[in-house]
């Protein structure tokens, strides 16, 4: 087709857009049977962050394990009545205890770290150049889904595996795990094949998938969210340590696939996300591995998408668990026990002559009827409350969301008055501040703030004090 000079940079626009000239670099070409289209990318570019912030960075692991491990202290899996090695839990557990060497450098936790690497480098599979570690029990995903029959392998664990290669290397500078990583990072840049080991797709979408769980009937896969970012922790780790491009142009792509689907396919307004695209069950527990997922892409994209896609994600189903007190005012307060659907099995009124403050134990979501407080002592105990500002609330800060970069906040032309709190709500120091023009703030955090969604000002006139928020003031949505 000849394109008319004057519509070319129409038609190249247009191509970007779709993905048609981004996705055709070498690495990502070779990502795509001949029938898939090119592999999308929005341009999201890998951003250094400090060491303590590194994604794959685990809890430290405890100096007792007791877990289920075998004798050269490597993680062990129980199923079907056997003991399995388990890649990723095997990862999770060396990179737990590579943390525990970083705090500590005390040896043990090295050379735990060590025997779990090892193990999966001594088991591994040789294909078209790259590493794979398999998985040699069937298991079962959700109904209409496959089998997965030994041997099989999981994108999830070659990005973990890979996270955990880089780190031992950048502690020891032990060529042997840079040959691992560099090995393992092979495996995903390499095509979905029947025939052989795999670890990524594209899907018709062109959007690219780093699968925890490949389907070799049909090469495809269940599309899960959190494994697939584990992964992408894998290969932003790769490029930490070799500056390659073309882990940069997997990062990137892979990174559109989260923008892509999370909020179309994974979440679900007012309540807990999926856990896969093709096992559309809730997850609670994975919902949180989501939030702070997104949360971590926004610190190494700076792309404040993933940044809003964390705080929605917080809004729907925040962290239940907590430790706090809960003030309720002078009046009539009703409690209420629910079924797992949200229907009332219980309830109980209380009539309070002056404000009262029990403790609490958990702020969560009850399925289609608001957030609640679970009351745990006094004549309300066991039994969950309705959060109410200004009348029913948890004092001081609850699921706080921190921004690194900061992200900007605007004020309209107003007087604000900011506050800071001691750890139970009491105000410690109030500053008043007027704004003749629309003013942009330097915004460190949000949180609810004694019951309150608040903003955290962390540079400027009212830097290190909180503002609740109100209509006149919005967090900037800027490009990316």
């Amino acid at each position: 087709m000849i394109i008319p000079r004057a519509h070319r940079a129409w038609w190249l626009a247009l191509l970007v857009t779709v993905g048609l000239v981004a996705g055709l670099t070498p690495v990502l070409a070779g990502l795509r049977d001949e029938k898939a289209p090119a592999v999308r990318r929005d341009g999201y570019r890998p951003h250094t962050v400090p060491l303590a912030a590194i994604p794959s960075r685990e809890g430290i692991a405890p100096l007792v394990d007791a877990g289920l491990h075998d004798t050269g202290n490597v993680r062990m899996f129980r199923m079907h009545d056997q003991t399995w090695d388990h890649p990723v839990a095997q990862a999770q557990w060396g990179l737990q205890n590579l943390a525990g060497w970083r705090a500590t450098r005390k040896r043990i936790y090295l050379d735990r770290a060590i025997a779990n690497a090892q193990r999966n480098v001594d088991r591994r599979v040789e294909s078209r150049g790259a590493w794979w570690y398999p998985y040699d029990f069937e298991l079962t995903r959700c109904k209409k889904r496959p089998l997965l029959k030994p041997r099989w392998y999981s994108g999830m664990s070659q990005g973990q595996l890979l996270s955990l290669f880089v780190g031992l290397y950048e502690e020891t500078r032990d060529e042997r795990w840079r040959t691992a990583a560099d090995r393992t990072f092979q495996s995903l840049t390499l095509p979905a094949r029947a025939d052989e080991p795999w670890a990524t797709w594209t899907d018709r979408g062109g959007y690219l998938w780093l699968e925890e769980y490949p389907e070799n009937d049909d090469p495809r896969g269940e599309q899960v969210l959190n494994g697939h970012i584990f992964s992408l922790y894998g290969v932003y780790d790769y490029w930490r340590l070799t500056g390659d491009e073309r882990a940069a142009e997997i990062f990137d792509a892979a990174a559109t696939t989260v923008r892509r689907y999370l909020p179309t396919r994974f979440r679900v307004e007012n309540w807990a996300s999926r856990y896969s695209m093709n096992c559309r069950h809730f997850h609670p527990k994975y919902h949180q591995v989501h939030t702070r997922q997104t949360l971590k892409l926004y610190e190494v994209t700076h792309a404040t998408v993933f940044a809003e896609y964390a705080d929605t994600l917080r809004a729907d189903y925040p962290v239940p668990d907590l430790t706090g007190t809960v003030q309720l005012e002078p009046g009539t307060h009703v409690g209420y026990t629910y079924d797992a659907k949200g229907a009332v099995t219980g309830r109980r009124a209380v009539t309070l002559e002056r404000p009262s403050r029990f403790a609490a134990d958990e702020r969560i979501r009850v399925r289609g009827r608001g957030i609640h407080y679970r009351i745990t002592e006094g004549p309300l105990a066991g039994y969950l409350v309705p959060e109410e500002p200004g009348r029913r609330v948890l004092l001081g800060v609850a699921v706080e969301h921190r921004y690194q970069p900061a992200r900007v906040l605007t004020a309209q032309p107003g007087t604000y008055t900011g506050y800071t709190y001691d750890r139970n709500g009491a105000v410690l120091d109030a500053r008043k501040v007027t704004f003749a023009a629309v003013t942009e703030l330097t915004l460190g955090g949000t949180a609810w703030v004694n019951g309150e969604f608040s903003y955290h000002v962390s540079g400027g006139e009212l830097g290190g004090y909180w503002l609740a928020a109100r209509g006149d003031l919005a967090i900037a949505t800027l490009a990316g």
